[in-house]
């Protein structure tokens, strides 16, 4: 699968700022979340005055659970319109987290996924970690047939080279290291894939020619957001790494630098495919936001860099203004 080649960076072993927010904020709606139902079980008016009602709302007030999104529908049914128009084909799904309100726009349209597809082999390699089938510090050996320089540096390192999991997958979503996932992919099973998709009740996530939907894989970032899949810390752990990410001139380029935006892109240069799926952690207003864009109509790369920047400009404006 061929890509553009981009400089990568060797993951820091310190956290950075930005990390650190991405992880407090996690762990405080823990915490909260955790300290409103300890006690009886019964959940008596005492400790929960609401409890038909969702218990997140005990946490974030009441302006940062706004439902109306019809404005931001509009203005991005308009963007995806101007430019189809131009011979560019776009499929795109955002949902404002505290509510679940959601705008689709194209939901069958199925696009490559490139690296895209490096998040399910993350999954179910921390899946793995959880059940205790492997640990963070195991090793796996690198082989000649697993190099790809493609994207990552890996590739650069001698055959017989042992790498930890933990910097194998660090590879994988900071860098979207091939190398790293020849690796992780070739001590995995097809059956590890399956029942993880069986579990997430994705098994449309890909058809038969391996193409999915901005709806559909939208569906990978939700359960990390909401810890359905994997236990809370190794949620946090793959959000955290996927925040660090130097790959930002896709929807990374409509949001502030200081607002921690965990995600994952991909890229086909030879069908001229461009993908970008994440959480933008506006503070008490998170959001998901998926964009797959052809442009091989319409100006490649830089054309799908410039829908994507304007997709996620208005989709961050609205929600950080209302």
């Amino acid at each position: 699968m061929n890509k553009n080649k981009e400089q990568s960076k060797i993951p820091k072993s310190n956290l950075s700022t930005k990390q650190k927010c991405i992880i407090f904020f996690l762990l405080l709606i823990s915490f909260f979340a955790g300290v409103l139902f300890i006690g009886d079980k019964k959940q008596n008016s005492f400790s929960n005055p609401h409890p038909l009602i969702d218990p997140s709302r005990s946490l974030i007030s009441q302006e940062n659970f706004f439902s109306t999104i019809e404005p931001l529908r509009k203005d991005l049914k308009e963007i995806v319109a101007k430019h189809e128009k131009e011979g560019s084909k776009i499929g795109l799904y955002f949902e404002f987290l505290n509510t679940g309100a959601n705008v689709s726009i194209n939901q069958e349209s199925r696009f490559w996924p490139a690296s895209l597809s490096k998040m399910p082999t993350a999954f179910v390699v921390m899946k793995k970690i959880e059940l205790g089938e492997w640990k963070l510090d195991n090793e796996l050996i690198l082989y000649y047939e697993d190099r790809n320089d493609a994207f990552g540096d890996l590739y650069k390192k001698q055959v017989g080279t042992r790498l930890t999991i933990e910097e194998l997958l660090k590879e994988l979503l900071i860098n979207s290291d091939d190398t790293a996932h020849r690796i992780l992919v070739r001590n995995l099973e097809g059956a590890d894939f399956e029942e993880m998709l069986s579990a997430l009740g994705m098994e449309d996530l890909y058809n038969k020619d391996y193409d999915t939907t901005a709806k559909e894989y939208s569906r990978i970032m939700r359960s990390l957001y909401t810890s359905s899949f994997l236990k809370r810390e190794y949620s946090t752990m793959l959000l955290t790494w996927l925040s660090e990410t130097p790959f930002n001139d896709f929807l990374g380029s409509g949001t502030p630098k200081d607002v921690v935006f965990s995600h994952k892109i991909g890229e086909h240069d030879p069908e001229s495919t461009y993908l970008d799926s994440g959480i933008v952690y506006v503070l008490n207003r998170p959001y998901l936001l998926t964009v797959m864009i052809d442009t091989k109509n319409s100006g490649g790369r830089e054309k799908a860099k410039e829908i994507m920047k304007e997709i996620s400009k208005a989709s961050y404006s609205y929600v950080s203004n209302y």
